[in-house]
């Protein structure tokens, strides 16, 4: 879904964008942490069927 806002599950392009820093703060998976190193996580959410796919982001890899 990052690459061509397409859900691969349902083909639908309604796509709602989390990026890591913003509203959705407390959401269990907005952080991770691996090697001691805390990692951002953006996600997008399919509106139509809420297929979900979570990515870190790029300036942490």
């Amino acid at each position: 879904m990052k690459k061509n806002q397409c859900c691969p599950k349902c083909q639908s392009q309604d796509i709602l964008y989390v990026p890591a820093k913003g509203v959705f703060r407390r959401n269990a998976y907005q952080d991770i942490v691996v090697d001691d190193r805390k990692l951002k996580v953006e996600q997008y959410i399919c509106k139509k069927c809420g297929y979900v796919e979570a990515y870190v982001c790029d300036d942490d890899l």
